[in-house]
Protein backbone atom coordinates (compact mmCIF):
# COMPACT_ATOMS: atom_id res chain seq x y z
CA UNK A 1 0.00 0.00 0.00
CA UNK A 2 1.70 3.19 -0.81
CA UNK A 3 1.93 6.06 1.39
CA UNK A 4 -0.44 8.27 -0.03
CA UNK A 5 -3.48 5.55 0.01
CA UNK A 6 -2.29 4.90 3.78
CA UNK A 7 -2.34 8.35 4.87
CA UNK A 8 -5.78 8.67 3.13
CA UNK A 9 -7.08 5.39 4.81
CA UNK A 10 -5.62 6.29 8.09
CA UNK A 11 -7.36 9.80 7.75
CA UNK A 12 -10.63 8.43 6.94
CA UNK A 13 -10.58 5.95 10.16
CA UNK A 14 -9.54 9.18 12.06
CA UNK A 15 -12.96 11.06 10.92
CA UNK A 16 -14.88 7.95 11.19
CA UNK A 17 -14.01 7.49 14.85
CA UNK A 18 -14.58 11.71 15.53
CA UNK A 19 -17.86 11.23 13.65
CA UNK A 20 -19.17 8.46 15.81
CA UNK A 21 -18.55 9.92 18.94
CA UNK A 22 -20.25 12.93 17.79
CA UNK A 23 -23.17 11.36 16.79
CA UNK A 24 -22.77 9.70 20.22
CA UNK A 25 -22.71 12.84 22.30
CA UNK A 26 -25.51 14.65 20.49
CA UNK A 27 -27.91 11.59 20.60
CA UNK A 28 -27.02 12.00 24.31
CA UNK A 29 -27.44 15.91 24.48
CA UNK A 30 -30.85 15.30 22.34
CA UNK A 31 -31.75 12.85 24.91
CA UNK A 32 -31.06 15.00 27.75
CA UNK A 33 -33.36 17.45 26.55
CA UNK A 34 -36.33 15.28 24.63
CA UNK A 35 -35.68 12.15 26.62
CA UNK A 36 -36.36 10.56 23.60
CA UNK A 37 -33.49 8.88 20.60
CA UNK A 38 -33.36 10.77 17.33
CA UNK A 39 -36.63 11.76 15.81
CA UNK A 40 -38.62 14.16 13.59
CA UNK A 41 -37.70 17.01 15.29
CA UNK A 42 -33.53 16.21 15.19
CA UNK A 43 -34.32 16.12 11.50
CA UNK A 44 -36.49 19.66 11.40
CA UNK A 45 -33.38 21.23 13.50
CA UNK A 46 -31.16 20.69 10.79
CA UNK A 47 -32.46 23.40 8.88
CA UNK A 48 -32.18 25.89 11.46
CA UNK A 49 -28.56 25.55 12.07
CA UNK A 50 -27.88 29.05 14.23
CA UNK A 51 -30.35 28.51 16.32
CA UNK A 52 -29.95 25.05 17.56
CA UNK A 53 -25.65 25.25 17.33
CA UNK A 54 -25.70 28.85 19.65
CA UNK A 55 -28.25 27.38 21.89
CA UNK A 56 -25.90 24.20 22.35
CA UNK A 57 -22.98 25.99 22.58
CA UNK A 58 -24.72 28.41 25.67
CA UNK A 59 -26.10 25.32 27.13
CA UNK A 60 -23.40 23.28 27.80
CA UNK A 61 -19.09 23.58 27.81
CA UNK A 62 -19.07 22.96 24.45
CA UNK A 63 -15.78 23.80 24.20
CA UNK A 64 -14.24 21.14 26.61
CA UNK A 65 -16.37 18.46 25.05
CA UNK A 66 -14.99 19.20 21.56
CA UNK A 67 -11.79 18.65 23.11
CA UNK A 68 -12.73 15.07 24.88
CA UNK A 69 -14.57 14.06 21.46
CA UNK A 70 -11.02 14.87 19.48
CA UNK A 71 -9.02 13.72 22.38
CA UNK A 72 -11.19 10.14 22.23
CA UNK A 73 -10.99 9.96 18.32
CA UNK A 74 -7.25 10.18 18.69
CA UNK A 75 -6.83 7.50 21.22
CA UNK A 76 -9.01 4.85 19.64
CA UNK A 77 -7.36 5.69 16.20
CA UNK A 78 -3.79 4.87 17.69
CA UNK A 79 -5.14 2.09 19.95
CA UNK A 80 -7.15 0.37 16.50
CA UNK A 81 -4.91 1.89 13.72
CA UNK A 82 -2.53 -1.14 13.58
CA UNK A 83 -4.93 -4.15 14.18
CA UNK A 84 -6.83 -2.57 11.36
CA UNK A 85 -4.72 -1.50 8.93
CA UNK A 86 -2.73 -5.18 9.31
CA UNK A 87 -5.96 -6.96 8.03
CA UNK A 88 -6.02 -4.92 4.95
CA UNK A 89 -4.60 -6.26 1.86
CA UNK A 90 -1.76 -4.84 -0.33
CA UNK A 91 -4.19 -4.27 -3.03
CA UNK A 92 -8.00 -5.49 -3.81
CA UNK A 93 -9.61 -6.02 -7.00
CA UNK A 94 -12.26 -3.33 -8.00
CA UNK A 95 -15.07 -6.64 -8.31
CA UNK A 96 -14.14 -7.45 -4.73
CA UNK A 97 -14.27 -3.86 -3.52
CA UNK A 98 -18.09 -3.37 -5.73
CA UNK A 99 -18.97 -6.94 -3.96
CA UNK A 100 -18.71 -5.43 -0.63
CA UNK A 101 -20.47 -2.32 -0.89
CA UNK A 102 -23.27 -4.33 -2.61
CA UNK A 103 -23.70 -6.96 0.38
CA UNK A 104 -23.15 -4.10 2.87
CA UNK A 105 -26.11 -2.10 0.83
CA UNK A 106 -28.54 -4.88 0.53
CA UNK A 107 -28.23 -6.08 4.28
CA UNK A 108 -29.09 -3.06 5.05
CA UNK A 109 -31.91 -2.48 3.20
CA UNK A 110 -33.13 -5.50 4.12
CA UNK A 111 -33.17 -4.77 7.76
CA UNK A 112 -34.47 -1.54 7.08
CA UNK A 113 -37.35 -3.05 5.88
CA UNK A 114 -37.73 -6.19 8.07
CA UNK A 115 -36.99 -3.93 10.99
CA UNK A 116 -40.75 -1.67 11.60
CA UNK A 117 -40.09 0.86 14.54
CA UNK A 118 -42.48 -0.79 16.54
CA UNK A 119 -39.77 -3.34 17.05
CA UNK A 120 -38.50 -1.50 20.40
CA UNK A 121 -41.89 -0.93 21.79
CA UNK A 122 -42.03 -3.90 24.04
CA UNK A 123 -42.50 -3.08 27.69
CA UNK A 124 -44.89 -0.46 29.08
CA UNK A 125 -42.36 1.78 29.77
CA UNK A 126 -42.01 4.77 27.06
CA UNK A 127 -38.25 5.32 28.50
CA UNK A 128 -36.95 1.70 28.36
CA UNK A 129 -38.59 1.50 24.67
CA UNK A 130 -36.69 4.55 23.50
CA UNK A 131 -33.45 3.21 24.89
CA UNK A 132 -33.98 -0.19 22.75
CA UNK A 133 -34.32 1.85 19.70
CA UNK A 134 -31.61 3.04 17.55
CA UNK A 135 -30.83 6.74 17.15
CA UNK A 136 -29.39 6.30 13.25
CA UNK A 137 -31.86 4.54 12.35
CA UNK A 138 -34.95 6.22 14.19
CA UNK A 139 -33.06 9.01 12.95
CA UNK A 140 -33.50 8.07 8.99
CA UNK A 141 -37.16 6.35 9.72
CA UNK A 142 -38.65 10.05 11.05
CA UNK A 143 -36.35 11.93 8.29
CA UNK A 144 -38.24 9.52 5.92
CA UNK A 145 -42.01 9.64 7.00
CA UNK A 146 -41.51 13.72 7.83
CA UNK A 147 -44.24 14.31 5.29
CA UNK A 148 -46.24 10.87 5.03
CA UNK A 149 -49.84 9.89 3.99
CA UNK A 150 -51.91 9.93 7.12
CA UNK A 151 -54.15 7.53 5.49
CA UNK A 152 -51.10 5.35 4.31
CA UNK A 153 -50.21 5.34 8.35
CA UNK A 154 -53.38 5.36 10.72
CA UNK A 155 -56.63 3.45 10.65
CA UNK A 156 -59.30 5.33 8.77
CA UNK A 157 -63.03 5.64 8.12
CA UNK A 158 -65.16 6.71 5.03
CA UNK A 159 -64.90 9.91 4.04
CA UNK A 160 -68.78 10.54 4.43
CA UNK A 161 -68.14 8.87 8.63
CA UNK A 162 -65.30 10.86 9.54
CA UNK A 163 -67.45 13.73 7.84
CA UNK A 164 -70.55 13.58 10.00
CA UNK A 165 -68.36 12.84 12.92
CA UNK A 166 -66.51 15.79 12.72
CA UNK A 167 -69.51 17.74 12.47
CA UNK A 168 -71.04 16.23 15.49
CA UNK A 169 -67.70 17.04 17.42
CA UNK A 170 -67.48 21.20 16.82
CA UNK A 171 -71.71 21.08 16.17
CA UNK A 172 -73.79 23.65 18.93
CA UNK A 173 -77.31 24.63 19.27
CA UNK A 174 -76.24 27.89 18.30
CA UNK A 175 -74.16 27.42 15.32
CA UNK A 176 -75.79 26.78 11.12
CA UNK A 177 -73.74 24.84 8.40
CA UNK A 178 -73.14 26.01 5.80
CA UNK A 179 -75.05 24.53 2.26
CA UNK A 180 -72.52 23.38 -0.41
CA UNK A 181 -69.68 24.76 1.28
CA UNK A 182 -66.18 23.15 0.13
CA UNK A 183 -65.57 23.52 3.97
CA UNK A 184 -67.96 20.75 5.98
CA UNK A 185 -67.08 22.24 9.15
CA UNK A 186 -68.52 25.95 7.67
CA UNK A 187 -70.95 27.19 9.91
CA UNK A 188 -72.22 30.57 11.53
CA UNK A 189 -71.61 30.43 15.40
CA UNK A 190 -74.08 32.62 17.36
CA UNK A 191 -72.45 33.06 20.94
CA UNK A 192 -75.58 34.31 22.98
CA UNK A 193 -73.57 37.31 24.23
CA UNK A 194 -73.83 41.17 22.59
CA UNK A 195 -70.50 41.73 20.90
CA UNK A 196 -67.52 43.64 22.54
CA UNK A 197 -65.15 44.98 20.37
CA UNK A 198 -62.36 45.21 22.97
CA UNK A 199 -58.64 44.61 22.08
CA UNK A 200 -56.83 40.82 22.76
CA UNK A 201 -53.63 40.41 24.06
CA UNK A 202 -52.76 36.36 23.79
CA UNK A 203 -49.19 35.87 24.98
CA UNK A 204 -47.49 32.14 24.53
CA UNK A 205 -45.03 31.55 27.31
CA UNK A 206 -42.48 29.00 26.46
CA UNK A 207 -42.42 25.97 28.20
CA UNK A 208 -45.21 26.93 30.85
CA UNK A 209 -45.83 23.61 32.02
CA UNK A 210 -48.90 23.55 34.87
CA UNK A 211 -46.55 21.94 37.02
CA UNK A 212 -44.13 25.50 37.42
CA UNK A 213 -47.48 27.20 38.86
CA UNK A 214 -48.29 28.07 42.24
CA UNK A 215 -52.03 28.68 41.46
CA UNK A 216 -52.08 25.02 40.54
CA UNK A 217 -50.43 23.17 43.23
CA UNK A 218 -46.81 23.91 43.00
CA UNK A 219 -45.10 24.73 46.13
CA UNK A 220 -41.45 26.14 44.97
CA UNK A 221 -42.90 29.59 44.62
CA UNK A 222 -41.55 29.96 40.62
CA UNK A 223 -44.88 32.00 39.84
CA UNK A 224 -45.85 34.75 42.04
CA UNK A 225 -46.69 37.30 39.43
CA UNK A 226 -49.02 34.77 37.77
CA UNK A 227 -50.61 33.68 40.77
CA UNK A 228 -51.53 37.48 41.56
CA UNK A 229 -52.68 37.58 38.44
CA UNK A 230 -55.29 34.96 39.37
CA UNK A 231 -56.20 36.34 42.08
CA UNK A 232 -58.15 39.02 39.26
CA UNK A 233 -58.95 36.31 36.30
CA UNK A 234 -60.36 32.94 35.12
CA UNK A 235 -57.91 30.17 35.59
CA UNK A 236 -58.61 27.28 33.18
CA UNK A 237 -57.15 24.26 35.17
CA UNK A 238 -57.86 21.90 33.27
CA UNK A 239 -56.12 22.48 29.65
CA UNK A 240 -53.54 20.87 27.74
CA UNK A 241 -51.25 21.85 24.73
CA UNK A 242 -51.86 19.99 21.52
CA UNK A 243 -47.85 19.13 21.23
CA UNK A 244 -44.76 19.47 22.57
CA UNK A 245 -43.01 22.45 20.43
CA UNK A 246 -44.44 25.95 20.20
CA UNK A 247 -45.00 25.58 16.32
CA UNK A 248 -47.95 23.17 17.68
CA UNK A 249 -48.82 25.63 19.83
CA UNK A 250 -48.97 28.11 17.44
CA UNK A 251 -51.08 25.84 15.03
CA UNK A 252 -53.64 25.27 17.59
CA UNK A 253 -54.04 28.98 18.66
CA UNK A 254 -54.56 30.99 15.44
CA UNK A 255 -55.90 28.33 13.42
CA UNK A 256 -58.11 25.96 15.83
CA UNK A 257 -56.65 22.74 13.48
CA UNK A 258 -55.96 19.19 15.16
CA UNK A 259 -52.14 18.43 14.86
CA UNK A 260 -51.36 16.39 12.28
CA UNK A 261 -48.38 14.22 12.62
CA UNK A 262 -45.09 14.59 12.23
CA UNK A 263 -44.32 18.04 11.71
CA UNK A 264 -46.54 22.00 12.71
CA UNK A 265 -48.54 23.17 9.05
CA UNK A 266 -46.17 26.11 9.67
CA UNK A 267 -43.60 24.59 7.96
CA UNK A 268 -45.73 22.61 5.34
CA UNK A 269 -46.44 23.25 1.94
CA UNK A 270 -50.13 24.13 1.82
CA UNK A 271 -50.04 26.79 4.70
CA UNK A 272 -50.47 30.32 2.74
CA UNK A 273 -54.07 29.77 2.55
CA UNK A 274 -55.46 28.69 5.88
CA UNK A 275 -58.15 30.47 8.02
CA UNK A 276 -56.62 31.71 11.32
CA UNK A 277 -58.34 33.68 13.95
CA UNK A 278 -56.50 36.76 12.61
CA UNK A 279 -58.91 36.63 9.61
CA UNK A 280 -62.35 36.69 11.77
CA UNK A 281 -61.25 39.61 13.91
CA UNK A 282 -60.18 41.33 10.50
CA UNK A 283 -63.57 41.18 9.54
CA UNK A 284 -64.17 43.26 12.58
CA UNK A 285 -61.98 45.47 11.70
CA UNK A 286 -59.26 44.52 14.23
CA UNK A 287 -55.45 45.06 13.90
CA UNK A 288 -53.23 42.03 14.08
CA UNK A 289 -49.76 42.20 15.56
CA UNK A 290 -47.91 38.90 16.05
CA UNK A 291 -44.77 39.73 18.11
CA UNK A 292 -42.02 36.99 19.03
CA UNK A 293 -38.52 37.70 20.25
CA UNK A 294 -36.69 35.30 18.20
CA UNK A 295 -36.07 35.04 14.34
CA UNK A 296 -39.38 34.80 11.98
CA UNK A 297 -38.06 32.43 9.72
CA UNK A 298 -37.48 30.31 12.73
CA UNK A 299 -40.20 27.01 11.83
CA UNK A 300 -41.72 29.56 8.99
CA UNK A 301 -43.50 31.57 11.95
CA UNK A 302 -43.11 34.45 9.66
CA UNK A 303 -44.21 33.67 6.47
CA UNK A 304 -47.50 31.54 7.96
CA UNK A 305 -48.05 34.66 10.18
CA UNK A 306 -48.33 37.41 7.49
CA UNK A 307 -49.91 35.22 4.98
CA UNK A 308 -52.64 34.10 7.15
CA UNK A 309 -54.17 37.10 8.27
CA UNK A 310 -51.47 39.17 10.52
CA UNK A 311 -51.02 42.62 9.12
CA UNK A 312 -47.97 43.74 11.61
CA UNK A 313 -44.86 41.15 12.47
CA UNK A 314 -42.05 42.31 14.71
CA UNK A 315 -39.17 39.39 15.45
CA UNK A 316 -35.61 40.14 16.96
CA UNK A 317 -34.14 42.16 14.06
CA UNK A 318 -36.96 44.98 14.72
CA UNK A 319 -35.45 45.46 18.61
CA UNK A 320 -33.41 48.48 17.96
CA UNK A 321 -31.15 48.10 21.48
CA UNK A 322 -32.37 44.94 23.38
CA UNK A 323 -31.32 44.12 27.18
CA UNK A 324 -30.47 40.89 26.35
CA UNK A 325 -29.68 38.34 23.44
CA UNK A 326 -29.41 34.78 23.94
CA UNK A 327 -29.49 32.02 21.19
CA UNK A 328 -33.00 31.92 20.90
CA UNK A 329 -33.47 35.93 20.43
CA UNK A 330 -34.29 38.63 23.25
CA UNK A 331 -35.31 38.45 25.99
CA UNK A 332 -38.98 38.38 27.31
CA UNK A 333 -38.82 41.64 29.07
CA UNK A 334 -37.69 43.36 25.34
CA UNK A 335 -40.17 41.80 23.38
CA UNK A 336 -43.29 42.72 25.86
CA UNK A 337 -41.62 46.39 26.33
CA UNK A 338 -42.08 46.35 22.08
CA UNK A 339 -44.85 45.12 22.00
CA UNK A 340 -46.44 47.21 24.66
CA UNK A 341 -45.61 50.05 22.88
CA UNK A 342 -46.84 48.77 19.44
CA UNK A 343 -50.09 47.96 21.33
CA UNK A 344 -50.44 51.94 22.45
CA UNK A 345 -50.08 52.73 18.84
CA UNK A 346 -53.08 51.04 17.67
CA UNK A 347 -55.20 52.25 20.50
CA UNK A 348 -54.18 56.22 19.50
CA UNK A 349 -55.36 55.64 15.69
CA UNK A 350 -58.90 54.03 17.37
CA UNK A 351 -58.88 51.02 16.21
CA UNK A 352 -59.42 47.53 18.45
CA UNK A 353 -56.40 45.44 18.16
CA UNK A 354 -55.60 41.68 18.45
CA UNK A 355 -51.97 40.63 19.55
CA UNK A 356 -50.20 37.70 19.55
CA UNK A 357 -47.19 37.63 21.86
CA UNK A 358 -44.22 34.73 22.17
CA UNK A 359 -41.69 34.76 24.53
CA UNK A 360 -38.43 32.45 24.44
CA UNK A 361 -36.66 33.35 27.56
CA UNK A 362 -37.57 29.99 29.31
CA UNK A 363 -35.59 27.84 27.12
CA UNK A 364 -32.48 26.20 27.27
CA UNK A 365 -29.70 27.74 27.83
CA UNK A 366 -31.85 29.48 30.13
CA UNK A 367 -29.83 32.51 30.30
CA UNK A 368 -31.59 36.10 30.68
CA UNK A 369 -30.80 39.19 32.35
CA UNK A 370 -28.80 39.89 35.50
CA UNK A 371 -30.86 41.57 38.12
CA UNK A 372 -34.19 40.63 37.73
CA UNK A 373 -34.44 37.72 40.05
CA UNK A 374 -32.51 36.55 42.80
CA UNK A 375 -29.96 33.95 41.01
CA UNK A 376 -28.21 33.80 37.93
CA UNK A 377 -27.67 30.73 38.04
CA UNK A 378 -28.61 29.00 34.60
CA UNK A 379 -31.66 26.01 35.46
CA UNK A 380 -35.32 25.54 34.40
CA UNK A 381 -36.76 27.07 37.54
CA UNK A 382 -34.61 30.04 37.58
CA UNK A 383 -35.74 30.31 33.70
CA UNK A 384 -39.49 30.15 34.77
CA UNK A 385 -38.75 32.76 37.57
CA UNK A 386 -37.52 35.14 35.36
CA UNK A 387 -40.38 34.75 32.43
CA UNK A 388 -42.89 35.03 35.48
CA UNK A 389 -40.70 38.66 36.34
CA UNK A 390 -41.61 39.04 33.10
CA UNK A 391 -45.09 38.51 33.03
CA UNK A 392 -45.48 41.32 36.10
CA UNK A 393 -43.48 43.64 34.77
CA UNK A 394 -45.36 43.79 31.45
CA UNK A 395 -48.68 44.06 33.64
CA UNK A 396 -47.50 46.58 35.35
CA UNK A 397 -46.66 48.65 32.39
CA UNK A 398 -49.97 48.25 30.83
CA UNK A 399 -52.00 48.73 33.50
CA UNK A 400 -50.90 52.43 32.92
CA UNK A 401 -51.79 52.38 29.23
CA UNK A 402 -55.63 53.91 28.22
CA UNK A 403 -56.35 50.34 26.65
CA UNK A 404 -55.90 48.20 29.67
CA UNK A 405 -59.74 48.67 30.62
CA UNK A 406 -61.13 47.69 27.30
CA UNK A 407 -58.81 44.56 26.87
CA UNK A 408 -59.06 40.66 27.80
CA UNK A 409 -55.40 39.20 28.17
CA UNK A 410 -54.79 35.37 27.90
CA UNK A 411 -51.44 34.29 29.23
CA UNK A 412 -50.69 30.31 28.56
CA UNK A 413 -48.11 27.98 28.40
CA UNK A 414 -47.64 26.95 24.62
CA UNK A 415 -46.54 23.60 25.78
CA UNK A 416 -45.26 22.26 28.44
CA UNK A 417 -41.06 21.73 29.72
CA UNK A 418 -40.82 17.96 28.03
CA UNK A 419 -40.33 16.28 31.31
CA UNK A 420 -41.91 12.64 30.11
CA UNK A 421 -41.38 10.09 32.03
CA UNK A 422 -42.04 6.41 31.62
CA UNK A 423 -45.53 6.80 30.35
CA UNK A 424 -46.71 5.46 26.08
CA UNK A 425 -47.97 8.96 25.95
CA UNK A 426 -47.20 11.60 28.64
CA UNK A 427 -50.10 13.13 29.21
CA UNK A 428 -48.89 15.40 32.26
CA UNK A 429 -46.16 16.86 30.76
CA UNK A 430 -48.80 18.15 28.55
CA UNK A 431 -51.33 20.11 30.67
CA UNK A 432 -50.91 24.29 30.44
CA UNK A 433 -52.13 26.67 32.79
CA UNK A 434 -54.38 29.20 30.42
CA UNK A 435 -55.45 32.42 32.44
CA UNK A 436 -57.72 35.09 31.41
CA UNK A 437 -57.96 38.27 32.06
CA UNK A 438 -60.85 40.40 30.94
CA UNK A 439 -62.25 43.75 32.16
CA UNK A 440 -65.82 42.60 32.44
CA UNK A 441 -64.44 40.24 35.95
CA UNK A 442 -63.00 41.55 38.64
CA UNK A 443 -63.13 38.61 40.74
CA UNK A 444 -61.21 35.46 40.79
CA UNK A 445 -63.18 32.06 39.26
CA UNK A 446 -61.76 28.86 37.76
CA UNK A 447 -62.74 26.37 35.04
CA UNK A 448 -62.42 22.58 35.23
CA UNK A 449 -63.98 22.36 31.37
CA UNK A 450 -61.92 19.63 29.81
CA UNK A 451 -60.15 21.20 26.67
CA UNK A 452 -56.54 21.93 24.20
CA UNK A 453 -55.65 24.70 22.82
CA UNK A 454 -57.60 24.60 19.71
CA UNK A 455 -60.02 25.75 21.77
CA UNK A 456 -58.77 28.67 22.47
CA UNK A 457 -59.90 30.55 19.10
CA UNK A 458 -63.26 29.42 19.55
CA UNK A 459 -63.21 30.58 22.98
CA UNK A 460 -61.76 34.23 22.31
CA UNK A 461 -64.57 34.80 20.16
CA UNK A 462 -67.25 33.11 22.53
CA UNK A 463 -66.00 36.26 25.07
CA UNK A 464 -66.27 38.75 22.43
CA UNK A 465 -69.51 38.17 21.63
CA UNK A 466 -71.97 38.30 18.38
CA UNK A 467 -72.10 36.17 15.35
CA UNK A 468 -69.04 34.92 13.62
CA UNK A 469 -68.33 32.52 10.51
CA UNK A 470 -66.09 29.94 11.50
CA UNK A 471 -64.46 26.50 10.24
CA UNK A 472 -62.73 26.22 13.26
CA UNK A 473 -62.58 22.24 14.90
CA UNK A 474 -61.78 23.99 18.38
CA UNK A 475 -64.87 24.50 20.55
CA UNK A 476 -65.82 27.18 23.05
CA UNK A 477 -64.52 26.14 26.54
CA UNK A 478 -66.91 28.31 28.65
CA UNK A 479 -69.99 27.28 26.43
CA UNK A 480 -69.88 23.49 26.02
CA UNK A 481 -70.96 20.53 29.25
CA UNK A 482 -68.10 20.10 31.26
CA UNK A 483 -68.93 15.93 30.69
CA UNK A 484 -68.58 16.73 26.91
CA UNK A 485 -64.77 18.25 27.01
CA UNK A 486 -62.04 16.50 25.44
CA UNK A 487 -58.43 17.13 24.54
CA UNK A 488 -56.80 16.21 21.60
CA UNK A 489 -53.05 15.98 21.60
CA UNK A 490 -49.65 14.84 19.54
CA UNK A 491 -46.26 13.30 20.37
CA UNK A 492 -44.05 12.10 17.99
CA UNK A 493 -46.05 9.88 15.66
CA UNK A 494 -49.09 9.08 18.02
CA UNK A 495 -52.37 11.17 17.98
CA UNK A 496 -54.27 11.15 21.05
CA UNK A 497 -57.68 12.36 22.63
CA UNK A 498 -58.53 12.48 26.13
CA UNK A 499 -62.06 12.74 26.93
CA UNK A 500 -63.51 14.14 30.59
CA UNK A 501 -63.86 10.78 31.78
CA UNK A 502 -60.01 10.10 31.68
CA UNK A 503 -60.31 7.75 29.30
CA UNK A 504 -57.27 7.78 26.51
CA UNK A 505 -57.44 6.67 23.19
CA UNK A 506 -54.44 6.54 20.91
CA UNK A 507 -53.73 6.14 16.87
CA UNK A 508 -50.43 5.33 16.28
CA UNK A 509 -48.31 4.67 13.02
CA UNK A 510 -49.18 1.31 11.74
CA UNK A 511 -52.97 1.56 11.98
CA UNK A 512 -52.22 0.66 15.63
CA UNK A 513 -54.91 1.74 18.38
CA UNK A 514 -54.86 1.79 22.18
CA UNK A 515 -57.13 2.75 25.04
CA UNK A 516 -56.30 3.54 28.93
CA UNK A 517 -57.31 5.02 31.68
CA UNK A 518 -55.72 7.67 33.17
CA UNK A 519 -55.19 8.21 36.45
CA UNK A 520 -56.37 12.11 37.63
CA UNK A 521 -54.03 12.71 40.11
CA UNK A 522 -50.67 11.01 38.86
CA UNK A 523 -51.38 10.68 34.97
CA UNK A 524 -50.60 7.39 34.90
CA UNK A 525 -51.79 4.68 31.78
CA UNK A 526 -53.90 1.77 32.52
CA UNK A 527 -53.93 -0.51 29.81
CA UNK A 528 -57.75 -1.44 28.26
CA UNK A 529 -58.22 -4.76 26.68
CA UNK A 530 -61.46 -3.09 25.23
CA UNK A 531 -61.16 -0.21 23.29
CA UNK A 532 -62.76 2.79 23.45
CA UNK A 533 -64.48 2.71 20.00
CA UNK A 534 -66.49 5.77 19.70
CA UNK A 535 -63.59 8.02 20.84
CA UNK A 536 -60.96 6.32 18.78
CA UNK A 537 -63.49 6.65 15.87
CA UNK A 538 -64.18 10.28 16.91
CA UNK A 539 -60.35 10.53 16.80
CA UNK A 540 -59.21 9.33 13.26
CA UNK A 541 -62.50 10.70 11.57
CA UNK A 542 -61.54 14.45 13.21
CA UNK A 543 -57.28 13.75 11.97
CA UNK A 544 -59.04 12.63 8.85
CA UNK A 545 -60.92 15.61 7.78
CA UNK A 546 -59.00 18.53 8.88
CA UNK A 547 -55.78 16.23 6.60
CA UNK A 548 -58.07 16.02 3.80
CA UNK A 549 -58.90 19.82 4.04
CA UNK A 550 -55.42 20.68 4.72
CA UNK A 551 -53.69 19.10 1.00
CA UNK A 552 -57.23 20.48 -0.42
CA UNK A 553 -56.45 23.70 0.03
CA UNK A 554 -59.99 23.90 1.04
CA UNK A 555 -59.23 25.59 4.53
CA UNK A 556 -61.49 28.81 3.98
CA UNK A 557 -64.89 29.56 4.33
CA UNK A 558 -66.30 29.16 0.66
CA UNK A 559 -67.44 32.93 0.20
CA UNK A 560 -70.00 31.43 -2.44
CA UNK A 561 -72.22 29.26 -0.44
CA UNK A 562 -75.65 29.52 1.40
CA UNK A 563 -76.82 29.91 5.15
CA UNK A 564 -78.77 26.41 5.86
CA UNK A 565 -79.60 25.35 9.25
CA UNK A 566 -79.30 21.77 8.27
CA UNK A 567 -76.08 20.29 7.98
CA UNK A 568 -74.68 19.10 4.27
CA UNK A 569 -72.50 16.07 3.77
CA UNK A 570 -70.84 17.99 0.86
CA UNK A 571 -67.11 17.25 1.02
Amino acid sequence: MGRASRFCLEFQWLAGYGLLLSIILAEWLFFDEFRTRFNYIAFEYLVYPAEVCCNIWESYQTGKIITVVVLLGVVLYAVLRERYLQRIPDSMPASRRWSIVAVTFCVTLALWFTTPMTASQVTRSRTANECACNGIYSFVYYAWTCRFDFEEFYKTTSDADAVVRSRAAVESTDSSFIENSQHPLDRIVTTGRPQRDVNVVLILEESLGSDFIGALGDTRGLSPEFDKLCEQGLLFNNWYATGNRTARALEAVTTAMPPLPTESILKRDHSTNVFTLAHVLAERGYERLFATGGRGMFDGVKSFMTANGFNHFVEQADYLDPVFVNAWGVSDEDMFHRAAEELDKFHHKGKPFFATLLTVSNHRPFTYPAGRIDSDEQSRENAVRYSDWAIGDFFKRVREKEFYKNTIFIVMGDHGARVYGSQLFPVRSYRVPVLVIDPAQSSASQCSTLASSLDIAPTIMGMLGGSYRSVFFGRDALAIDPKDGYAIMQHNHEIAMLNAENHLTILSSQKRTFSFDVNPTTAELTPKKELYKEDAANLMSIFQTANRLYYGDACHPDSTSRLTSAPSDNF
